[in-house]
């Protein structure tokens, strides 16, 4: 029978066959079937919540099934949009994009792009993320009236398939410092010599036509700076013409001349693959095109593709707006005001508490800063904010300044992108929702004690019920409150001994007493 019974340990307690074994061993049987109920079920848990997570953590559309059928075989392009400046928040956009599209195994990501051009910074790497994908990048200029200007020409000649719609234009890639150039001073000649156009440096010897910028290396080190920056500039967009066979000289003359032409010569001069009215055309047409990948050629299978969409979540849109570049300038001036103003002000509290919350904003708008330090600064000054709370009589406004902080990290962190640090969308609800509850719990509380009357000092006594020890009359007496035997007066007639009286007022150690009715 134990035999037997061992042997049945897997099955539940109430086997036929384990019906006379032992107490205990049908105890021990119960703990262990529970055991992995409960390990079961946990599991399931930890796997929802992680599922959860992960479609909380984008909205991008999830890769498909194993194909099962013959619908689940069409091939499916995903779809992103991009525009505005180009930033590190766009950056970020196709860079997700891309990973989605890869984890699906797609056939295809068509990046639709109207900008005016953008960072240099983001510019580099978003070329990087586009010749390292995995998956055809089409980007199409479009719908009609867009514009593919500065970086997005490069973005272009990167891409695998460059295709616009009628109605608009690409180029004018030249380089520029962000602010512009300073102010030219005259020429060598004096006032009446050859002037320099705006943003233009003083040029002390003749420069070749059509080119201001002395090729070999001066003195000015303005200059030489400008002379590096578009070399490297000519040289990338040589490259990536290369690599896709496109057109070298228009990508070179949108750099040294800011050439800009339509969407018609681009295509005449081999700047672009194609022009199409729709999207739906695009992918009809270049169908079975050869384009050149990371890891050989590949040829496109888009017959009847599937468009799928990635929509922008509510943390892009935000970053999206925290990195216009009229915000940074807002940001920045009132972050230095608050400063400015805590300083000459000290203890106001909100003017320090939002500029510097501005400033590091200001910062991360301007690109001093990248998304993740923006995030661990602001965490950094939420924790500052809490600390300071113990210590600082600011009614509050550092706890709200520190949950503002909080939050606005944590968001920023939150599927931040970059190898440094990450959170998950699951951890950022959660942490905000902790420390929105406690800072509520704290102000609830300091609200409730606000109201409570007070219990020490003479201003207790006031509405509080006393017995006369003697007759009080309106120039003496004495009546026992509160434990304690006190002087007190009436403003009328005189009160008897052993009566109930109510404190109206405190004159000194005098107590300005009433009667009060039998109840």
């Amino acid at each position: 029978m134990h035999a037997e019974c061992q042997a049945d340990a897997n099955q539940p307690p109430l086997n036929s066959s384990c019906q006379s074994a032992p107490g205990w061993l049908v105890f021990v049987r119960m703990i262990e079937h529970r055991k992995r109920f409960f390990s079961t079920a946990l599991m399931a848990v930890a796997l929802g919540l992680g599922l959860a997570s992960g479609g909380l953590h984008s909205q991008s559309p999830e890769p498909a099934a194993a194909p099962d059928t013959q619908a689940d075989q069409t091939p499916v392009v995903y779809r992103v949009e991009i525009s505005g400046a180009i930033t590190p928040s766009a950056m970020e956009n196709l860079s997700q994009a891309i990973e989605t599209a890869e984890q699906a195994n797609a056939a295809a990501l068509l990046v639709v792009m109207d900008t005016p051009g953008g960072l240099v910074s983001s510019m580099d790497n978003m070329i990087r993320e586009i010749l390292s994908s995995r998956v055809p990048v089409i980007t199409y200029v479009g719908p009609p009236g867009a514009a593919c200007g500065s970086a997005g020409v490069y973005l272009m000649y990167a891409s695998h398939i460059a295709a616009m719609a009628p109605a608009t234009n690409i180029g004018s890639a030249t380089p520029v410092q962000i602010g512009g150039g300073s102010p030219a001073p005259q020429g060598p000649s004096g006032p009446g010599g050859p002037q320099n156009e705006p943003g233009q440096q003083p040029q002390q010897t003749p420069a070749p036509a059509g080119d201001r910028i002395p090729e070999t290396a001066g003195a000015d080190d303005t200059l030489n700076m400008k002379r590096k920056l578009l070399n490297h500039s000519r040289a990338q967009m040589r490259t990536l013409a290369e690599y896709h066979g496109r057109n070298k000289d228009f990508a070179v003359r949108s750099i040294t001349h800011a050439e800009n032409i339509t969407a018609s010569e681009a295509l005449n001069r081999g700047a672009i693959n194609l022009v199409a009215e729709t999207e739906a055309e695009l992918l009809r047409r270049i169908d079975g095109q050869s384009v050149r990948m990371s890891d050989g050629r590949r040829v496109l299978d888009l017959k009847d593709a599937r468009v799928e969409t990635i929509e922008a979540d509510f943390r892009r849109r935000i970053l999206n707006f925290l990195a216009n570049p009229n915000v940074a300038m807002i940001f920045m001036m009132l972050g230095i005001a608050g400063i400015f103003a805590e300083i000459y002000h000290p203890g106001a509290i909100f003017p320090g508490a939002i500029g510097a919350i501005f400033l590091v904003l200001g910062l991360y708008a301007m690109q001093s800063l990248s998304v993740d330090y923006t995030g661990l600064a602001l965490i950094g000054l939420g924790i500052a904010f809490f600390i300071l709370e113990f210590n600082v009589m600011s009614y509050g406004l550092l706890s709200i300044g520190g949950t503002l902080c909080m939050t606005l990290g944590a968001l920023m962190m939150f599927r931040s992108g970059g190898a440094f640090v990450g959170a998950s969308l699951a951890l950022f609800i959660f942490s905000t929702l902790i420390t929105g509850g406690l800072m509520g719990g704290i102000v609830y509380m300091a609200a409730k004690s606000h109201r409570k009357p007070v219990v020490s000092g003479q201003e207790q006594m006031l509405d509080s019920i006393g017995v006369t020890e003697s007759e009080v009359t309106p120039n003496s007496g004495r009546i026992y409150i509160h434990s304690e035997i006190w002087q007190a007066r009436t403003r009328g007639e005189s009160i008897p001994e052993n009566q109930r009286v109510r404190v109206v007022g405190i004159n000194g150690l005098v107590l300005l007493v009433e009667g009060v009715s039998p109840a």
